[in-house]
């Protein structure tokens, strides 16, 4: 709880002492979707590729704002894996650190039973992205 307060107060006072602070949101995704339960009742899995997007020099994630998540999905297993990157500190000698990478993936597995269906999951989430430079 500690490190967010200090978090958001970093970025108060960053943005109020930098006119030129500016912040725009980036959108990541990642699907997959399985092949069917076999009429034996064996389940099938995906995982997609992870999608990665980074912010350009100068810009940092802002962790806090992440939104979004599970947009469809279906099978006895679906969810969304994120994972940060590269960290900067925003403020010189603050120890206050933010992503400038971010990773998505998709995992999906068929649903139980005979000859079921498929299994899919769809992510979408947004950051916002800020200049600290």
């Amino acid at each position: 709880m500690k490190i967010r307060y200090h978090l958001a107060v970093a970025f108060v006072v960053f943005g109020a002492t930098h006119a030129t602070a500016q912040t725009k949101d980036q959108v990541i995704a990642a699907e997959c979707t399985t092949d069917a339960t076999g009429v034996d009742g064996r389940r099938k899995a995906c995982d997609s590729a992870w999608t990665v997007i980074s912010a350009p020099d100068g810009y940092v994630f802002a962790k806090e704002t992440l939104s979004g998540g599970e947009a469809s999905a279906n099978g006895s297993e679906h969810e969304c894996r994120v994972k940060w990157g590269k960290q900067e500190e925003i403020l010189p000698g603050s120890k206050i650190m933010q992503p400038t990478e971010l990773s998505l993936q998709a995992h999906a597995r068929s649903p139980k039973g005979h000859a079921s269906g498929r299994g899919w999951e769809k992510c979408k989430y947004s950051v916002t992205m800020s200049k600290y430079k």
